[in-house]
């Protein structure tokens, strides 16, 4: 029997080798080949469920939301005309009082006894300039006196001067005529002097007479004020004294102010001045809506404010009279109305993305449109803002803010 060689079943040991390789192999390839296959992965682009609405593009009235304080431009505040005790308070804080009404009082004895003082003064004064009236009279009778007399000596010297030419009079009898005329000429300046002394006299009775009416109309006038009433329609806005105090020259009594001298201090906005400005100028008014327990009230614009700040430029509006439960202190919304704008419309802040564009749905995709901002206008109890520009009335403005908007943006409509 013949044995195999090594090399012959080295060969056999490969071969198996190779085969079941091939084998194996073969399985795989049939395996994959037989495979089932997945269905393809169909990418599909996220849709955004939003809220629009339908815009209506026409005629708008832009309103702009102002913030200002109520001020009065006749705030008073009275003072004690003289030193005293304060004898009755009428009035307290928030009072409104009619025209006449007694507000608060002086004692009687600190008012009246200084008028009765000033007006006897001044009766004093009177008596004294009727005295110097007869004095002047008397001394200017008497100046003509002395100036007559004088006369007479003078054609006494010179009647001895004549005698003595003639030798019918002595030289002693000159020199007594001439001694009698000096002596006349001294009485004679003597005389005009005490009218010179009583001109002025006169002159300070004048004047201390003239000071004496100006503390008489003074003490009147302190007087009325002692008594302090309403001197139109007020409201009191604070009383800084009680019956019983007692007050010095120009303590503050109370504080009040006209009612019909309210107005509305609001600041425009630096941005809106110059369209402001320029419609005033071409004869446009302006008012404001303020919406206070559900009754609107209509601010007519006064006048602008004489500088102007970095936050823009103070404007001031009439307050109504029917409006009368505001202070001064008190800070009002209003909405200052402009002249009505064509083309425009209303949507909420929501729709707006930065300040020159809104986004339409159309087919289901965003699309971009450019706008203007016109101004604010209220509605349903909100702020919406008025736009104008590439949109068309009908078409539908995404209301719902996106932070990822684009165009070409998939989205969904949601029923409100």
């Amino acid at each position: 029997m013949k044995l195999p060689t090594i090399g012959a079943s080295k060969s056999k040991n490969a071969f198996v080798a190779i085969l079941i390789i091939l084998l194996v192999v073969v399985i795989v390839a049939y395996m994959v080949s037989t495979k089932p296959k997945p269905p393809p992965v169909e990418i599909k682009q996220k849709v955004w469920p939003i809220e629009a609405m339908k815009v209506s593009v026409g005629q708008v009235v832009p309103k702009q939301s102002l913030y200002g304080t109520v001020e009065s431009t006749s705030m008073v505040t009275a003072a004690a005309p003289v030193s005293g005790v304060v004898a009755a308070v009428s009035v307290k804080d928030g009072d409104e009082v009619q025209k006449g009404d007694k507000l608060v009082a002086l004692s009687d004895a600190d008012i009246q006894l200084p008028y009765q003082i000033a007006k006897a003064d001044v009766e004093d004064t009177r008596a004294q300039l009727q005295l110097q009236a007869l004095a002047y009279k008397s001394n200017q009778a008497k100046l003509d006196n002395e100036r007559k007399v004088l006369a007479i000596r003078e054609e006494d010297v010179k009647r001895n001067q004549e005698l003595i030419k003639k030798d019918l009079a002595s030289k002693s009898t000159l020199d007594i005529a001439k001694e009698a005329r000096l002596k006349q000429k001294l009485s004679v300046v003597n005389a005009n002097l005490s009218v010179e002394e009583n001109k002025l006299k006169v002159a300070q009775l004048k004047a201390r007479l003239a000071k004496a009416e100006a503390n008489f109309q003074q003490a009147k006038i302190n007087l009325k004020r002692g008594q302090l009433v309403a001197p139109y329609a007020i409201r009191v806005s604070k009383v800084s004294v009680s019956a019983g105090d007692r007050v010095s020259p120009g303590t503050a009594l109370l504080s009040f102010y006209g009612l019909d001298s309210l107005e509305l201090k609001a600041t425009i906005p630096a941005a809106e001045v110059k369209d402001v400005y320029a419609a005033m100028q071409q004869g446009q008014s302006f008012t404001a809506d303020y919406l206070s327990y559900g009754q609107r009230y209509e601010l007519h614009l006064k006048r602008l404010a004489g500088e102007a700040s970095t936050s823009g430029l103070n404007a001031y509006f009439s307050l109504p009279k029917t409006l009368k439960s505001v202070r001064p202190g008190d800070l009002l919304q209003v909405r200052l109305r402009r002249e009505p704008i064509a083309n425009g419309f209303a949507v909420p802040y929501s729709a707006l993305y930065g300040s020159s564009r809104v986004y339409v749905v159309k087919d289901g995709l965003l699309e971009r449109r450019k706008v203007k901002v016109l101004g604010e206008t209220p509605v349903k109890g909100q702020t919406w803002v008025l736009l104008k520009g590439g949109v068309q009335s009908g078409e539908q403005v995404a209301i719902t803010h996106l932070p990822n908007a684009v165009t070409g943006l998939k989205v969904s409509v949601m029923e409100p």
